[in-house]
């Protein structure tokens, strides 16, 4: 199955070794200019007791005290606007985002700003496919990184965004579209109410089943999931083979113990954490709380070398990811409070292949009142949900609660 037009470059057959190699060549050079150019990053790296001297060791990353994604919007509260990590001139950019939190990111450049295009190449897209890029675009990075991953490609983009499904579905019976980019649930939608069949689906952002993806692919094409955050960009993907998502070759992925901070044993369940190497905005052991394992250090029948991992098994920390976006607790409560109400729960659950979000209230609210309170809930968390009047609501902690049931090991 080495199908080498599936291959985006030749550092994916690359032997072990010599990943390995480049990779230390790699984080050496980022520490140096870290050392140098960013103070915040030179004062995490003198709180682990890591000099100069150290930059080149085989262990140093493993010294250095990752950094939780969760705590990300409090650092950049505390050193506006990223945290004291970005280096240089911030008009080197050329977009900055905006994800729950608020989180402030900033992309550097225009082609394939987020890595994806070795994701989108591996499930199957290529030159002359007509691709319908349903993530959003308004303010977080979904939809611009896809986007240009998938034109680095040949490929031709239709910028849907998120929404719309009427008028998708229009354009899905009036254009020759054949690749599709977006949620697993969305991509349901579509193929139920357009009655439309896909050639090739990249899906994220939600976890995929594969009774869900047997029931995507009965409609249509090949179905493949790819990894990726908006702060870190394209992490992993799937290939034909289907055992297991690929890691990306451009950073550092480790699995860490939660508690610890340690690497954990391949096989084992851990947190991701990753390096990148951004000369503007990198991160060093930035850890996702997303949950996953190793599954396999082997070469894969693609002919990819990479080791590969099970993708997303489950979460730790506080925030959960819906659609994507990721929401905390303290949405839901700044919300509740802004609308003078203490009790309420925001409970995600998960019917037939689709993420609902309700916001459960005791006290009665006019068609208006309701109207301005999920206003408020949307504008923080960038989805929309419903409310309920319940009898009771806990006034205590949790006020976000995942119901889902679908995470897999």
């Amino acid at each position: 199955m080495n199908d080498s037009s599936t291959l985006h470059d030749p550092d994916e057959t690359r032997r072990p070794e010599e990943r390995c190699e480049d990779q230390q060549r790699r984080v050496t050079a980022l520490l140096a200019n870290l050392w140098e150019a960013a103070p915040a990053w030179r004062r995490r790296l003198e709180g682990s007791n890591v000099s100069p001297a150290d930059f080149g060791a085989p262990d140093v990353l493993t010294r250095l005290t990752p950094i939780a994604k969760s705590d990300l919007a409090a650092l950049q509260v505390e050193d506006p606007p990223f945290g004291g990590f970005f280096i240089g001139d911030l008009t080197s950019s050329s977009r900055i985002f905006m994800s729950p939190g608020p989180i402030y990111d900033a992309q550097l450049g225009t082609t394939d700003i987020g890595g994806f295009a070795r994701g989108l190449r591996a499930g199957g897209l290529a030159r002359g496919d007509i691709v319908l890029n349903t993530f959003a675009y308004h303010l977080t990075p979904a939809g611009h990184a896809f986007e240009s991953g998938a034109l680095s490609l040949g490929c031709v983009v239709v910028p849907a965004g998120t929404g719309n499904t009427e008028q998708q579905a229009r354009l899905l019976k009036d254009l020759p579209v054949t690749g599709y980019m977006g949620t697993p649930s969305f991509l349901r939608m579509l193929v139920e109410g357009a009655d439309w069949r896909f050639k090739t689906a990249c899906v994220a952002a939600e976890k995929l089943t594969e009774d869900e993806r047997a029931v995507l692919e009965s409609r249509g094409g090949r179905v493949s999931q790819l990894y990726g955050t908006a702060d870190l960009g394209y992490l992993a993907g799937e290939c034909e083979a289907r055992s297991g998502m690929h890691l990306t070759e451009d950073k550092v992925i480790e699995i860490l113990d939660p508690a610890t901070g340690e690497p954990v044993p391949d096989g084992e369940i851990g947190q991701v954490a990753v390096t990148t190497f951004s000369p503007t905005y990198p991160f060093v052991r930035l850890t996702t709380g997303d949950l996953t394992r190793v599954v396999s250090t082997e070469m894969c029948e693609c002919g990819r070398t990479s080791a590969r991992i099970a993708g997303v098994l489950g979460r730790v920390g506080p925030g959960v990811k819906v659609r994507g976006m990721f929401v905390y607790e303290d949405h839901v409560r700044a919300a509740l409070s802004r609308h003078g109400l203490g009790a309420g729960r925001l409970v995600i659950r998960r019917t037939a292949g689709q993420d609902t979000l309700t916001l459960e209230i005791v006290e009665p609210l006019s068609d208006e009142q309701q109207a301005d309170l999920l206003r408020t809930l949307r504008d923080a968390i960038k989805l929309r949900a419903e409310i309920e009047i319940v009898p009771e609501v806990d006034a205590e902690p949790p006020q976000l609660v995942d119901a889902r049931e679908i995470w897999q090991a």
